[in-house]
């Protein structure tokens, strides 16, 4: 049986120094290999010198160590190598090794520092040589790909350094308690006061509505589009769980930030393109996948195929052919890579900082609870099975609203592997971005709406910046677990999407059946679907040319899955505004076999709360689909 000791601290991994722990370990390993080497003419006169030096034989011939230890077991004079008799060289090289590794140990810090330091200084002479090569041939800083990129990634770089090693260090504690506690304080009083919590509500609502009537004045569909997020607000109020306990901060709270992320994003220029520069980065990134498909599959991945020999087709010998690849061994090649990549980012701590900034600045921004806020911003990058992990050790201390919103977030946004095959088949990259990171609020704001918070947290901040997660092995054990599942989630991906499709081809004959018999030859499945959906498509804001088709894309995703209602959507002609409008409402999990995933997933987390699970489910599962049209109608209002 496991020691509980070891089981809790399984959960953690050192944030301090990473060679904590490894120093004494290292000198004791030294310390003995060290004993080992033969000095001249000594002789293994006692016991405990003779059974290391029989040891040692027994590992070079792969004897375990439970052998009889005794000189009768083993005849050692019969081989044809000694380990004690080492020669001349082989000691020397052995003594400076172990020396080395001596110095090393005890100089560690020294080591440490002028390693950084001579890195520093062979950066820094690149960097100034390639500036120099840009003045000299004067090129264009080409920011998003050429020398531009080098200066912006160089100066990010250096300004964290100064601000973790100097300015945190030295004026950290001060800031805190200075400028952050007392604003946070300030804060919390002002919002207590019930007329300003209303004025400072009525301001945000006020100025955004002035800003879009001004704005779309002159374009009717901007104006349903903006229609449309009322919409979803009274949809979400009249299912909410305990309509009078909303606390309208957290709901308007999350759509403001959500909106000043629209405004960002879709109409400031900078902004503009610093999405298309990162969508290009994320395009290209995701190519690298190419080469590892291509070289398992060949042409079912690249869809380049050279004939070479042909008796039937002997005039096209040595030419190469274009054919569409293979679904599974193209697109969905890319889930391979990105896992892996994940996995490596998360064995290294940066992918758990990136998560736990994000869910500071969620709770500040909206008062939503630490736990809640940190599996928000942990969606934007992953799925909702893999984001809850991270909050595990505080999901058996949730209460339901916390647990809501949890569920709602995993509805509400796509995993970075999944978004990675979409990008993969055609889906536009800068729109799946811009959809899961305006998520992320647009979750928490509906979530808090039909769910309120009625129970006190035991949940704190203090408590998730302390949590740590288990890495195990090394960087490259880390990454090659992410690539196996990742091998996982394309089985679960490939035998949902032969299962679905096929029940899809199944119910329309069904239904069409009965509508051949009564004269409705176009009466099917998905003719039904295309036809309950309407008012969402409208709402939504799409060229009315294209409502029908939107609304049969709406209804696939919620009832089938939304691969399904992408690769449909690639297939339909559609306005350049519908269809940036549809790759928003289709960004989400939210369909009905993401129930039985989300359950079966939180419920092996945290067993105890399963009846809770599935006591909010589908109302998590209405909020991740409102959060989803709701980014649907921002785009819509702003584009």
């Amino acid at each position: 049986m496991e020691n509980p000791q070891e089981d809790k601290n399984s959960m953690t991994v050192n944030s301090g120094n990473e060679n904590e722990g490894f120093e004494l370990n290292e000198s004791n390993v030294i310390s003995e290999r060290t004993s080992y080497i033969p000095a001249k003419n000594n002789k293994f006169t006692t016991n405990l010198e003779n059974n290391c030096s029989i040891r040692r034989k027994k590992v070079s011939l792969n004897i375990p160590d439970d052998a009889d230890n005794s000189n009768n077991a083993v005849e050692f004079k019969d081989l044809d190598y000694d380990p004690d008799d080492v020669n001349f060289v082989a000691r020397i090289v052995d003594g400076i090794r172990l020396g080395t590794a001596n110095l090393v140990i005890k100089y560690n810090d020294i080591v440490k520092k002028l390693t950084t330091g001579i890195v520093i200084i062979l950066y820094n002479a690149y960097f100034i040589t390639a500036i120099l090569y840009n003045r000299r041939n004067n090129l264009d800083w080409e920011w998003c790909d050429g020398h531009g990129l080098l200066i912006i990634l160089t100066c990010l770089t250096y300004f964290f350094l100064f601000y973790y090693y100097v300015l945190k260090r030295l004026l950290g504690k001060v800031i805190k308690d200075v400028i952050i506690d007392p604003a946070e304080r300030c804060g919390k009083r002002l919002l207590s006061i019930w007329y300003f919590k209303i004025l400072t509500i009525l301001l945000i609502v006020g100025s955004i509505a002035a800003f879009i009537i001004i704005d779309a004045w002159e374009t009717p569909r901007r104006i349903i589009s903006a229609l449309g997020i009322i919409v979803m607000i009274i949809i979400g109020f009249l299912f909410s769980k305990h309509p009078g306990r909303v606390q309208w901060r957290q709901v308007f709270g999350g759509m403001a930030l959500q909106f000043t992320f629209g405004l960002l994003i879709l109409r400031w220029e900078g902004g503009r393109n610093f999405l298309e520069c990162v969508s290009r980065k994320v395009t290209i990134f995701l190519a690298f996948s190419h080469h590892g498909s291509n070289f398992i599959y060949g042409y079912l991945s690249s869809g380049r195929f050279v004939v070479t020999n042909s008796s039937s087709y002997s005039e096209l010998v040595g030419q190469t052919l274009g054919i569409d690849p293979l679904f599974v061994f193209g697109s969905l090649s890319v889930i391979y890579f990105f896992s892996f990549f994940v996995g490596l980012l998360y064995h290294m701590g940066i992918m758990i900082w990136v998560v736990t900034k994000v869910g500071w600045i969620l709770q500040v921004l909206l008062g939503t609870t630490a736990a809640e806020s940190m599996n928000a911003a942990a969606n934007i990058f992953l799925g909702q099975t893999e984001a809850p992990i991270l909050i595990k050790p505080f999901l058996n201390e949730m209460t339901k609203s916390e647990i809501h919103a949890v569920m709602t977030g995993g509805f509400a946004t796509i995993a970075g592997s999944v978004m990675a095959a979409y990008i993969s088949f055609g889906v536009e990259a800068s729109s799946l971005l811009t959809a899961s990171v305006l998520a992320a609020p647009a979750a928490l704001s509906i979530s808090k709406l039909l769910y309120p918070e009625t129970q006190v947290t035991k949940t704190s901040a203090a408590d998730i910046q302390q949590m740590k997660t288990k890495t195990e092995g090394n960087a490259l054990d880390a990454a090659a677990q992410g690539a196996a599942q990742g091998f996982i989630l394309i089985g679960n991906i490939v035998a949902n999407l032969i299962a679905v499709i096929s029940f899809v081809a199944f119910l329309n004959s069904i239904i069409g059946w009965f509508g051949m018999l009564v004269g409705l030859e176009q009466l099917s499945f998905e003719w039904i679907l295309s036809k309950i959906f309407i008012p969402f498509a409208y709402i939504l804001g799409v060229d009315s040319d294209d409502t029908e088709n939107v609304a049969l894309l709406l209804g696939l995703k919620l009832v089938v899955n939304e691969f399904v209602a992408y690769k449909r959507l690639l297939d339909m002609n559609l306005t350049p505004r519908s269809k940036r409008i549809a790759e928003y409402a289709l960004c989400s999990f939210s369909n009905f076999s993401s129930v039985g995933i989300q359950l079966g997933g939180l419920s092996t987390l945290a067993p105890s709360r399963r009846a809770d699970f599935s006591n909010v489910v589908w109302r998590a599962l209405l909020a991740g689909t409102l959060a989803s049209l709701l980014n649907a109608c921002l785009a819509g209002t702003l584009l």
